[in-house]
C-alpha cells in the first residue's frame, strides 16, 4: 500500500470532481427478530423487510462511500446470550438490503453484534465479505479486530476503524490476543476526569497513526454515550476520546449509541458527529419509546480533508422505516432546530440550503481552503 500525502498550509482547493461524497448513518437493526426487555419476542415479515431503505436510497446511490452502524448479527446460528436484557438477530437475506443500499463498509463494534455468541457474529463477518461489504471492530483476537477496513472510489482510499466502549461490551465481548471480540476503549467514572482508560486511549491513536498515513482518508467509528431511554447529552468520554482521534490523524469520527442525534463538534477542521441517532430500529422505536428523529449525515472530502459537512433532517415511522424530510416545515424544521442548539455547545452553526434541503454545517474555527 502506497502512502497518501499529508495536507500542507496552502495547499490549492480541490476540484469537487475530484472529491467523494460519503454519507453515514446511525445505528441499524435489520428486520428479524427480538427479544424485548419484557420477555416477549417479536418477528419482523422477511419480504417486506427488504424494502426497509426503499424511502432513502437515492441518496446512498448518490454517494460515493456509505457507513452505517450494524447493530445486529445477520445470522440463523447461536443462541441468545444469557442475562442480555434484550436481544437482536436479523435475517441472514437482510445483507440484500444493505447491498440494494449500496453501503460500503459497516463498524461491528457495538453491544448488540455478539448476542447471539460468537457464531453469529463469524457468520455475519463471512455473509458480509462474501457480499463485497467491509466491516471493522470485530474479530478473531485483538490485532483483526483493531484492523481497518478499506474502500476504494475514484483512486481514493478511504479506511474505517471501529471500537465500542465498555459500557456496550457485555458478557465479555472485548476481543484479546488470544480471544475473539470487539475492539474496546474501556471507560469508567473511577478513572480520572475524563473517564477514560489511558492505555486504550494509547492503542487507539497507535492504531490511527500507524494508518492514517497508509489511506488516503481515515473515518473512526465509535459506539459511546449514554443510550438509556435516548439522550442528547454527549457524555465527557466521548469529546476526550473523539479528540484524541483527531488529534492522533483521524479525518472524521462517527459516533452512535445513544439512540438519538447530538451535536456536532468541528475539532481541527474535522467533523465530530456525536452520535447520528438510530437510522432503522424496528420494535424499539414503537416498544420502547425511542425518539424518532434521525439525520442523514454526508460530507465531501479528498485526501485528508473535509470541504463540506451536512445534514438532511430525517423521521422514523413507528414501524422504525427511515424517510428524509424537509429542513423548513413541520419536523424537519423541529430537528433542525434541535440540532442548532445541540450543536452551538461546541460552537458549530448551521445554514439551510433551501433547494436542496440540506443543512450545512459551519465550526467557528474551521479554516479557509
Amino acid at each position: 500500500m502506497t502512502r497518501a500525502k499529508r495536507p500542507g498550509k496552502g495547499e490549492k482547493p480541490v476540484p469537487s470532481d475530484q472529491q467523494l461524497l460519503l454519507t453515514a448513518v446511525g445505528d441499524v437493526f435489520l428486520p428479524g427478530t427480538v427479544r424485548l426487555p419484557d420477555g416477549r419476542m417479536v418477528e419482523s415479515d422477511e419480504e417486506l423487510g427488504k424494502t426497509v431503505f426503499d424511502r432513502v436510497l437515492a441518496y446512498f446511490h448518490n454517494s460515493d462511500v456509505n457507513f452505517c452502524n450494524l447493530e445486529v448479527a445477520l445470522s440463523s446460528k447461536g443462541n441468545l446470550k444469557p442475562g442480555r436484557p434484550s436481544g437482536l438477530r436479523s435475517y441472514p437475506s437482510m445483507v440484500d438490503v444493505l447491498k440494494k443500499g449500496k453501503i460500503d463498509f459497516v463498524s461491528l463494534a457495538n453491544n448488540h453484534i455478539m448476542d447471539y455468541g460468537l457464531d453469529a457474529m463469524f457468520e455475519t463477518m463471512e455473509i458480509l465479505s462474501q457480499n463485497g461489504i467491509g466491516y471493522s471492530g470485530a474479530g478473531k483476537n485483538i490485532e483483526k479486530a483493531r484492523k481497518p477496513t478499506l474502500v476504494k472510489k475514484k483512486g481514493v482510499a478511504v479506511g474505517l476503524l471501529s471500537y465500542t466502549t465498555n459500557t456496550n461490551l457485555p458478557m465479555g465481548f472485548q476481543a484479546a490476543q488470544k480471544k475473539p471480540g470487539l475492539a474496546p476503549v474501556r471507560i469508567s467514572p473511577f478513572f480520572s476526569p475524563g473517564h477514560t482508560n489511558k492505555e486504550d486511549l494509547e492503542a487507539l491513536q497507535k492504531d490511527i497513526i500507524k494508518w492514517r498515513d497508509l489511506v488516503d482518508f481515515l473515518v473512526v467509528s465509535f459506539h459511546w454515550g449514554v443510550s438509556d431511554g435516548g439522550t442528547h447529552t454527549v457524555a465527557l468520554h466521548q469529546q476526550v476520546i473523539a479528540h484524541h482521534a483527531i488529534d492522533a490523524g483521524a479525518d472524521l469520527i462517527l459516533g452512535h449509541h445513544p439512540h438519538a442525534i447530538q451535536g456536532v463538534e468541528i475539532y481541527r477542521n474535522k467533523p465530530i458527529c456525536y452520535s447520528l441517532g438510530h437510522f432503522l430500529f424496528p420494535f424499539f422505536t414503537k416498544e420502547e419509546g425511542f425518539p424518532r428523529e434521525t439525520v442523514l449525515f454526508q460530507c465531501r472530502i479528498s485526501p485528508h480533508r473535509v470541504h463540506e459537512a451536512k445534514f438532511f433532517p430525517g423521521f422514523l415511522s413507528e414501524e422504525g422505516q427511515p424517510e428524509i424530510i424537509s429542513p423548513e416545515a413541520g419536523k424537519g424544521l423541529e430537528i433542525v432546530s434541535l440540532m442548532k442548539k445541540l450543536c452551538s455547545e461546541f460552537g458549530t452553526t448551521l445554514t439551510i440550503r433551501r433547494q436542496t434541503g440540506e443543512v450545512i454545517f459551519k465550526g467557528k474555527k474551521a479554516g479557509k481552503e
